[in-house]
């Protein structure tokens, strides 16, 4: 009886220390409001990449048109 007394008190032990260690590291993990902001930021930063690829794309375009009709004169 001593013995599995003494095994349930290791045991409880080892699962306190584990809880603190889950709850000190839960301090670094990411809230529901941070994953919410990344999202936001993800979204603007896709639709600013977007306008100046076509920003890009556009400029090329009418810069060979240009150069078309230059070379055709």
């Amino acid at each position: 009886m001593a013995s599995e007394a003494n095994i349930e008190s290791q045991v409880a032990i080892a699962h306190e220390t584990r809880i603190a260690t889950l709850e000190a590291e839960r301090e670094h993990l990411a809230t529901k409001d941070d994953l919410s902001q990344m999202e936001t930021r993800h979204i603007k930063w896709l639709i600013a990449t977007q306008l100046a690829v076509i920003g890009f794309l556009l400029s090329t375009q009418l810069a060979l048109a240009a150069l078309v009709v230059h070379m055709t004169q």
